[in-house]
């Protein structure tokens, strides 16, 4: 089959691959029908996480079963899915507390031998392991294309968002408008924010978090924690959401919240120390809460109730369709940020 492979730091290719199969009992196998390039498959592309050159990469996809394993309860072929990018056994400790992203026998889509060995969903198929777990049925009323970030950066943004306890009529800024800070914008509107920041550079981010109802501040023009103070009476925001991943952002974030208010992390670290002044910290009062990997399992059907009622819309946030042996242009544009999210059909 065909699939999108790391070459070296910097470069991804498309070349024939072997074909996935059935190994055990509990797999099915998904014909790929649209995957897309994900933020933190830039950290792979560029070494921040390791790869071997010729291992196949990314982890978000939607799809068709096209075949399963004997233990396979939930799924038969032909279903309509989309592909949790972290794969749990979904029966150990932490599963069963719906905590899959700390799953003992934790694994992840296209992240080499640092996700178990799993092979990479830009490609034309997928395996996927416990698949009971670790799949999404989707109804006939809700397309591919919104279908497709449920796997992910959608579920991902709802997480952040619920994890922050955000109240009814609370201000909630987000530290990035890029796809997970996309989501967290209208996902805080679905949780009762009476007025969404969002705190970016970007013109382009900036634009479609206005068409989803936020409020932009460009932070290239502005100071962000007075942009933010003068809209909340000199307060600042009672929960701040970090979708970067970056020390600057987490900083940003603390700057922007009121004292007792909740900086909630979503932006992905790998091997950053950062020193913080605990003290200051500490006489804030601050709730700051490391989301983790986000455990879509536990949240995934959430998130689609809000997606098939209209209240989280996936579409602006897609800028590029490409074929799948167009993927290294697609990580170009995406990588420079020429595009916002960057769809691959197989």
């Amino acid at each position: 089959m065909r699939a999108v492979v790391f070459e070296e730091v910097g470069r991804v290719s498309v070349r024939d691959v072997p074909d996935p199969r059935i190994e055990r009992p509990d797999d099915a196998l998904v014909r790929v029908d649209v995957a897309a390039i994900c933020r933190s498959d830039l950290h792979f592309l560029h070494g921040k996480a390791p790869l071997e050159p010729g291992e196949p990469i990314g982890h978000e996809a939607m799809g068709v079963v096209e075949a399963v394993g004997p233990r396979v309860e939930r799924f038969a072929p032909g279903d309509r899915v989309v592909v949790a990018f972290d794969i749990a056994c979904g029966r150990c400790w932490f599963c069963r507390r719906g905590q899959t992203q700390l799953c003992e026998d934790f694994r992840m889509l296209g992240a080499g031998i640092f996700g178990g060995g799993l092979g990479g969903a830009q490609a034309e198929w997928v395996r996927v392991p416990f698949a009971d777990t670790n799949l999404l049925g989707v109804p006939d009323d809700v397309d591919d294309e919104r279908a497709l970030f449920l796997g992910d950066v959608l579920t991902t943004g709802f997480y952040g968002a619920a994890l922050s306890g955000i109240r009814d009529g609370d201000t909630v800024a987000v530290v990035g408008a890029g796809p997970v800070g996309f989501f967290s914008l209208q996902a805080a509107m679905v949780h009762g924010a009476a007025q969404v920041l969002a705190l970016d550079m970007q013109p382009d981010r900036l634009a479609l978090a206005e068409k989803v109802g936020a409020v932009a501040i460009d932070v290239s023009e502005r100071h962000p924690q007075m942009a933010v103070a003068d809209r909340t009476g000199g307060r600042g925001a009672d929960v701040v959401i970090e979708a970067v991943g970056d020390p600057s952002a987490l900083f940003t974030a603390v700057d922007a919240v009121r004292r007792g208010g909740t900086v909630t992390v979503l932006g992905m670290y790998t091997s950053e120390t950062v020193d913080v002044p605990a003290g200051v910290w500490w006489a804030r009062a601050l709730q700051i809460r490391f989301g983790g990997i986000c455990p879509v399992h536990a949240w995934w059907d959430r998130a689609l109730a809000e997606v098939r009622a209209g209240r989280i819309d996936p579409l602006p946030i897609i800028s590029h369709r490409l074929p799948l042996d167009d993927a290294p242009l697609g990580y170009e544009l995406f990588d420079s940020r020429a595009a916002s999210k960057v769809l691959l059909a197989p």
